[in-house]
């Protein structure tokens, strides 16, 4: 079914095709987990396991080196066959643990008693997190306890859920919503209570049926005070609002909920993701529910393979999304959709091809002039402007849908942001 995004900025207009999903349930166990010891660049993990070693499903197999980072578990049994270099989506690359499964599962079909969230206090419930290696993936992909303390340090008693979606192009979030409505709020409210929130705030689409999302939160957490907020359905999501509720409070998705309601729920760390996987190269879309580590190919195949051969790779959003080379990158805890599509992306575009039309400058949320940053970043000219426009970047991606020729915009000025400010020296 063809989609239309509709921009807040100028009167263009973005298609794609949309593939309702079917929910599969878990995909395949892999006959092989890579499991990144990282989520960023600067939080590898320290491996706690050496190449030889058996390990246990949800063994510790490499401890957080700072509060930034996060635990790393087996997601499956099996032995440790290497310790090498895999690529995460941004780019760069980092030290994983290679399992090659085998031997019994511990926690897999087996009965677990939930851990007693109602009788924990705020301090053991964090410890939880902690220890069960729990990410929060509403913005960039941070360690969820972390992300708590802060807030409560700040006297941060509100807490954020979406229950929509930044990227249209990624419904991951939505479909979690709506298929799993209970879970995910009971994930809110055991979030809320290790943060002492004292107000929740909802926000979901403006669709009838997204009502009953909001009510559906209030029945599992009747005990805080609730606030309703619809989100406009123009992209970049969201007004003043929006902003306002997600400035001074932590903010979660449901992706988010929904991983610490099953590990509380079955009292394990985290060891599993759940992925949209969609594109119209895909012979079907699906959501399913992967092992952490497993190669993004075995899920490509799972979904009949590829239509064609002329194929590229997209995670996490058409808009937002990071186009990647190997179908052997894993699928880690930051990743929520793959799409497969067309050759008709370019991603070796040059700046030569710009017809000079202005729709990247009329489309601008954040008004700067994102064909003239590029060229200035191309040209390594980092001054107070350029700094500023790079700056004022938000990532939305609305550059490079509009361009005619698609040149990669997002990409370039969102690269520079990531080198940080060593351009200003």
């Amino acid at each position: 079914m063809m989609e239309f995004i509709r921009f807040k900025r100028g009167q263009q207009q973005a298609k794609y095709i949309r593939l309702e999903p079917q929910f599969e349930g878990n995909a395949f166990l892999p006959q092989y987990a890579m499991i990144p010891l990282a989520f960023r660049e600067q939080t590898s993990g320290l491996p706690l396991v050496s190449v030889g070693d058996f390990v246990n499903e949800g063994q510790m197999i490499a401890r957080a080196r700072n509060s930034l980072s996060a635990h790393v578990h087996a997601s499956v049994p099996g032995v440790v066959s290497g310790i090498i270099d895999t690529q995460l989506p941004n780019g760069h690359s980092f030290r994983g643990i290679h399992i090659r499964t085998g031997g019994s599962f511990d926690i897999l079909g087996k009965q677990r008693s939930p851990y007693p969230w109602k009788q924990s206090d705020p301090t053991g419930l964090l410890h939880f997190f902690d220890l069960a290696g729990l990410v929060n993936t509403a913005g960039k992909t941070t360690a969820l306890a972390e992300n708590i303390r802060v807030a409560v340090k700040q006297g941060i008693t509100t807490l954020t859920v979406m229950l929509y979606d930044k990227d249209p192009t990624c419904i991951l979030d939505s479909f979690l919503a709506r298929r799993f409505i209970r879970e995910v709020a009971e994930g809110a409210g055991i979030i809320a209570r290790a943060m002492g929130a004292t107000k929740i705030i909802v926000e979901t689409g403006m669709e009838k049926k997204d009502r009953a999302l909001f009510d559906a939160v209030g029945t599992a957490i009747p005990d805080r005070d609730l606030a309703h907020l619809t989100v406009p359905q123009t992209y970049p999501a969201g007004n003043a609002h929006t902003r306002s509720a997600e400035k001074n409070a932590v903010v979660i998705d449901s992706s988010t909920a929904l991983s610490v309601y099953e590990s509380v729920q079955y009292n394990q760390p985290m060891l599993t993701t759940y992925l949209l996987l969609t594109g119209k190269t895909l012979e079907h879309a699906k959501v399913v529910k992967v092992r952490i580590g497993t190669p993004i190919g075995h899920l490509i195949e799972e979904c009949g393979g590829f239509k064609s051969k002329n194929t590229h790779i997209i995670l996490n959003g058409l808009l937002r999304g990071t186009l990647v080379d190997s179908l052997d990158l894993p699928a880690g805890k930051g990743i929520k959709s793959i799409h497969a599509v067309g050759k008709d992306i370019d991603i070796q575009q040059q700046l030569e091809e710009c017809g000079h039309c202005g729709q990247c400058l009329r489309s601008c949320p954040a008004y700067i002039d994102p064909i003239d940053t590029v060229r200035r970043i191309q040209k390594k000219r980092y001054d107070a402007e350029t700094m500023r426009s790079i700056a004022l970047c938000s990532g939305c991606g609305c550059c490079s849908a509009v361009c005619p020729v698609r040149i990669p915009l997002r990409t370039i000025i969102t690269s520079a942001a990531e080198q940080g400010n060593s351009h200003a020296l």
